[in-house]
């Protein structure tokens, strides 16, 4: 296994403490605390997925090359994804649920993900 997984796996585990105590300690009272609970649940699924990703990218579908490289396309993906399942909670959280902001919504994150992965820059 790479060393710098250690530190991914170090960080999952983090942000897996900061989720745990966002639910069970803190009450959605106050705005801060549903923004806490909603970075918390950023960092933990990019974590869960981008690990995931990496072990099933290596092993399972047997893909050569640079580890950090493979780790890297991985980040990006789980992170976009991760996002996309932030905003849903954000929306229901801060009870903006609407048809408008819904679509505003859809639109933002196709956009990202347009910019991401068809305009932006390439890998190194």
């Amino acid at each position: 296994m790479p060393k710098f997984l250690y530190t991914a796996i170090f960080l999952f585990v983090l942000s897996s403490a900061s989720l745990a105590y966002s639910l069970f300690v803190l009450k959605p009272s106050n705005y801060t605390y549903i923004f806490i609970f909603l970075v918390s649940l950023f960092l933990f699924f990019t974590g869960l997925f981008s690990t995931t990703g990496f072990f099933l990218a290596t092993k399972t579908f047997s893909k050569e090359g640079d580890p950090r490289g493979i780790f890297r396309s991985v980040l990006k993906i789980s992170a976009y994804t991760s996002f996309g399942i932030v905003i849903f909670f954000f929306l229901r959280g801060f009870k903006l649920v609407s048809l408008f902001n819904i679509f505003l919504s859809l639109a933002f994150y196709l956009a990202l993900g347009y910019q991401l992965f068809v305009y932006g820059r390439k890998e190194r």
